[in-house]
């Protein structure tokens, strides 16, 4: 996913983000659970996909299941920016909603920078996550994707910043272990750039809660079979992404029959979830994608 610009109406809700919620730690777990929450192995589709129509005001968090039901994909990832609060009541209004049209929340995607040497605004974002990951747990959300950001100019990412966000990841590893929520980082440029900083962090953290959101497109993978086949072990969300088809609806600038190959032959456990950010309208775009993953995965979970 790329850097996000910035609109008035998005600073004011990622400035919303930043609070704290009021959820009790009992009503964000069900149980205390001594392993992580089973993944939701289907196709999904990323709330980010339609980000225009929810910029636009024509789509909320809370119409978002009516249109995954239309679309018949079951799982939605939601992002952070679309929420419009984090306290119970608006989180049971989501919950009826999944609920009502029978889709399922595959994961939860939080933005933010734990890399940065700012040592106030990193505790800040470290609070934030942890509010949000209490948030994702009470949704029924197995996994959710923390962005690890990244280093100030003349600071070294694969020093520095590793050393930062590991420092973060096990300040927050603790609840999500509670609360049996997995994290994961995404490959999306700062500390997440490389192979080997991505698999650092993870080592360094809890590789039984913590792994990666392979997103198709993204440094460095750039749907590169060869990439692409390192980082799927580690693997427990996706983001597929493409940019436009082939008269045969195959990707221009993807091989997807080999990026999924990989994942099956790995026995991925996760979601695989349509992210557009392709040439035309999107609807189209995640309807296309659609085909295509289930022409290659006709199994896959839906």
């Amino acid at each position: 996913m790329p850097t996000m610009k910035f609109t008035r109406r998005r600073f004011l809700v990622a400035g919303a983000a930043l609070a704290t919620t009021g959820l009790t730690f009992r009503e964000a777990r069900a149980a205390r659970r001594a392993e992580p929450r089973k993944l939701l192995h289907c196709l999904s589709n990323e709330a980010y996909s339609f980000d225009r129509l929810f910029e636009q005001g024509k789509l909320t968090l809370l119409t978002l299941p009516e249109l995954q039901k239309s679309l018949d994909i079951r799982g939605a990832s939601l992002h952070e920016i679309y929420f419009k609060s984090w306290e119970k009541e608006y989180l049971d209004r989501i919950l009826e909603s999944f609920k009502s049209n029978g889709r399922r929340i595959s994961a939860l995607i939080i933005g933010g920078n734990l890399a940065t040497a700012n040592e106030e605004a990193r505790k800040k974002q470290i609070e934030s996550n942890i509010a949000k990951l209490k948030a994702a747990a009470y949704l029924g959300a197995p996994v959710v994707r923390m962005n690890p950001g990244g280093v100030a100019k003349g600071e070294d990412s694969a020093r520095e910043g590793i050393d930062r966000v590991v420092a973060a990841f096990k300040q927050i590893l603790p609840v999500a272990q509670d609360l049996g929520v997995r994290l994961t980082m995404e490959n999306h440029g700062g500390v997440a750039a490389s192979v080997e900083n991505i698999l650092e962090v993870i080592r360094r953290t809890d590789p039984s809660w913590m792994g990666c959101t392979l997103d198709f497109g993204n440094e460095p993978v750039r749907q590169n079979p060869e990439v692409f086949k390192r980082l799927a072990p580690w693997a427990w969300h996706t983001h597929a992404k493409l940019e436009s088809f082939k008269a045969d609806g195959e990707a221009t600038d993807s091989d997807y029959g080999k990026l999924l190959g990989i994942l099956k032959g790995q026995a991925y456990p996760g979601a695989v979830s349509i992210e557009w950010e392709g040439k035309g309208e999107a609807i189209d775009g995640v309807k296309r994608t659609r085909a295509l993953i289930l022409k290659h995965w006709p199994d896959l979970p839906n």
